[in-house]
């Protein structure tokens, strides 16, 4: 009997849990969808400065920490540019979310820094697309 009540216990605090965890989620995406357009730009920014030193790091050879810089630009800082860019244009959205967390990451890992360079430079321009889009 114990052992029912305390797997039943365990279980209920599963669910809770994970009901918790789809709320963090669920305002993570509020705050992207709410962030404005000038918000947004000021992100794009962000994002920028990131991509450089994710191209210092590459040059001097630290793949790890570029690709970190990358993930981390991505997540704290191009998210949120992603819903008003969204509502202006779909498909520049896709392209720079794409770029950004799949294909500039496998190129850091796989590729040489002139490679990277050259993609980083590639997403710098629809960034700047993006802004303009944006103002």
């Amino acid at each position: 009997m114990f052992t029912r009540s305390a797997l039943s216990a365990a279980a209920i605090g599963g669910v809770f849990a994970l009901s918790a965890c789809g709320g963090d989620d669920d305002k993570a995406k509020e705050s992207e969808a709410s962030a404005s357009p000038a918000q947004a730009i000021k992100e794009i920014a962000a994002v920028r400065v990131a991509l450089g030193q994710a191209v210092g790091q590459v040059k001097a050879g630290d793949k790890s920490a570029a690709d970190n810089t990358v993930s981390e630009a991505y997540l704290q800082h191009f998210e949120k540019v992603e819903g008003p860019l969204e509502e202006r244009d779909h498909e520049l959205n896709e392209e720079l979310e794409e770029s950004i967390s799949q294909e500039l990451r496998d190129k850091i890992k796989t590729g040489s820094s002139q490679d990277v360079e050259a993609l980083i430079k590639e997403i710098e321009g629809d960034l700047g697309t993006a802004e303009a889009k944006l103002k």
